[in-house]
């Protein structure tokens, strides 16, 4: 609903039961018929927690320019959420809940449309009961609309693909959304139902740290989008009474959302620092304080949340500890040397531009994003890097499926397509562009982008070596700022997996715990770019019972122990998902 179709029916001139015809009038239409008997605004406050780019839905801007620019708000300019990708990412995320058999539930929140008729032409649709505004931008004081530019880093080599490179505006992590919603119910015996299908594909936006959730915008698989509630306001209009009828109408759509956006700011400031407490939680929490409420609408809310409240989505999440360190070989060999002192701190360069403070000092600068603290403040950090840390993920996945497929010994351009370890790499970590141009999306998903904590900035400056004579070459002095040491903490979503790539998973762990053979960023020729795992452990979950947890570092570490024996069928049934075939070796592989 927008605000010129509501002006348009906007007010009354004074108090209802002000005297008995205006108080007649709203009998009448309290009782009218046609319209929602109730109405529960609902109002978030949505918080970004990495870099976030929604595309502009006009096309003219995107090929005008080559910097993608975010959706705007035409008459104001504004950034926005526009009110159609909130409600496809809410549906999305509720229909990957309830699973495959549950679209009816779906339908009856977000509406359906039918398929035309063969005779008549046209189809009777469903109508949504959720009806949702566009949501605008609130940037933060330390940090504004931000063009990013990247380049695409090659898989094999590990280095920047030339010509490949993107720029794009970006929404800063800090960047704050107040979604406001409708629920519309137009049948008193459906409410509870309703109500509950709302909350739970609400509870998507809960955050991080209560699962994938749901991420904003795109390049989400990099760690971009990811977003957090933080608060909730609720409100329920009686529209089959007088009160209730004049509460809202006779309010202007302006005059409406100002409230609700009052409500929930008092609310996240009133309860700032003890998290959110998820829409369901609070609309069970509102029923029980209303008991002719409850009465009328909380067994049906209860019922359908015990019903439709199981995730039915497998999924596990594999989270890691990586540092910025290189662990010794003699620790390698000698476990208890690694005991008592574990890492030597390493370089980090990602590089963008220096900032203003070092502008015509340094040649480069380690990348720094805006971050949300534990406070809510916003604070430049430095980061790993979203390209160049999912980069280092998949090329090392690619020469694992490799080795064990028997398919190393081909170059990387002769890798057969139809070949199954080159499909099962494509399927979780993306493939290149095929004859029709079209890549293929990546399953696994970083979920936010990596912040470094610890370590220190440091300047180092270089000069290059004349190859030929081995002296240094005149006028060739780079000063780079860069990062040294820290750590970082990395969540990957795996959906619908199964233990092949599970052993996958734990031998990249095993790659990155030992000696690392790949590195992260530039200057990797010269050693920088090292990161060692310390930390590494893969959580299943599902539908059916309790989260099992792997220690991966303890099933590499630990041949004896019981997580060991948990990985063991995993890496049995990635040799057997690539195994070569009854012909013989496949393609480079040693007779």
């Amino acid at each position: 609903m927008n605000a010129s179709h509501d002006d348009r029916a906007a007010a009354a001139p004074h108090a209802p039961g002000a005297d008995a015809g205006w108080e007649a009038l709203l009998d009448f239409a309290a009782g009218g018929a046609g319209g929602p008997v109730a109405l529960w605004e609902l109002t978030g406050r949505i918080r970004l927690h990495s870099d976030t780019h929604i595309g502009s839905a006009d096309d003219a801007a995107r090929s005008a320019s080559d910097i993608a620019p975010l959706d705007r708000d035409p008459a104001t300019g504004r950034p926005r959420l526009r009110a159609t990708t909130a409600a496809g990412l809410l549906r999305h995320h509720l229909a990957e809940r309830l699973g495959d058999d549950r679209a009816a539930p779906v339908a009856e929140l977000f509406g359906e449309a039918a398929p035309r008729s063969a005779e008549t032409g046209t189809g009777a649709s469903l109508p949504s009961a959720l009806d949702i505004d566009d949501a605008f931008a609130e940037l933060p004081a330390e940090a504004g609309v931000a063009v990013r530019a990247g380049n695409r880093v090659d898989p094999g080599s590990g280095a920047a693909t030339p010509g490949a490179t993107w720029r794009m505006e970006t929404l800063p992590a800090g960047t704050a959304f107040t979604l406001t919603m409708r629920l519309q119910v137009a049948e008193d015996d459906c409410e509870g139902r309703l109500l509950a299908l709302a909350a739970l594909a609400a509870d998507g936006l809960a955050g991080a740290g209560a699962g994938p959730g749901v991420s904003i915008g795109a390049r989400t698989a990099r760690g971009y989008g990811a977003a957090a509630c933080e608060g909730w306001h609720i409100r329920r209009h009686d529209l089959a009474t007088p009160q209730g009828w004049a509460d809202w109408y006779a309010l202007t759509w302006r005059q409406r959302r100002d409230r609700a956006h009052r409500a929930v700011a008092e609310r996240c400031s009133a309860h700032s620092g003890e998290g959110a407490t998820a829409l369901s939680a609070l609309v069970s929490a509102h029923l029980e304080d209303a008991p002719p409420l409850a009465a009328a609408v909380g067994e049906d809310y209860a019922r359908t949340l015990d019903e439709h409240g199981t995730d039915h989505r497998r999924r596990d999440e594999l989270a890691l500890t990586l540092c910025l360190a290189e662990r010794p070989t003699e620790a390698v060999l000698a476990p208890a040397a690694y005991d008592a002192g574990p890492t030597r701190p390493g370089l980090l360069l990602v590089g963008e531009a220096p900032g203003l403070d070092s502008l015509g000092e340094v040649d480069r600068a380690h990348l720094r994003r805006p971050a949300v603290g534990g406070d809510g403040a916003v604070q430049w950090r430095p980061t790993l890097g979203d390209t160049a840390l999912f980069a280092l993920f998949k090329r090392m996945s690619r020469r694992l499926v490799r080795d064990v497929a028997g398919e190393s010994g081909a170059a990387v351009e002769e890798w057969p397509r139809d070949s199954a370890a080159r499909r099962m790499h494509a399927r979780w970590w993306g493939g290149d562009a095929d004859a029709q141009g079209t890549p293929q999306a990546s399953a696994i998903r970083l979920r936010r982008a990596a912040e470094l904590t610890g370590g220190t900035p440091q300047r180092t400056t270089r000069v290059t070596i004349d190859a030929l004579f081995g002296d240094s070459v005149d006028a060739s002095l780079l000063t780079d700022d860069v990062h040294a040491g820290g750590r970082a903490e990395v969540v990957l979503d795996v959906p619908e997996p199964d233990d092949a790539v599970r052993g996958l998973l734990a031998l990249i762990v095993r790659e990155l715990h030992t000696v690392p053979m790949d590195a992260v960023g530039g200057g990797t020729g010269a050693g920088h770019g090292r990161v060692t795992v310390t930390g590494a452990r893969l959580t299943r979950r599902g539908p059916c019972g309790a989260a099992r947890t792997v220690d991966l570092l303890a099933a590499v570490d630990d041949p004896c122990g019981a997580d060991r024996a948990a990985a063991e069928p995993w890496l049995a049934a990635l040799h057997e998902r690539l195994a070569p075939g009854p012909e013989g070796p496949r393609t480079g592989a040693p007779p």
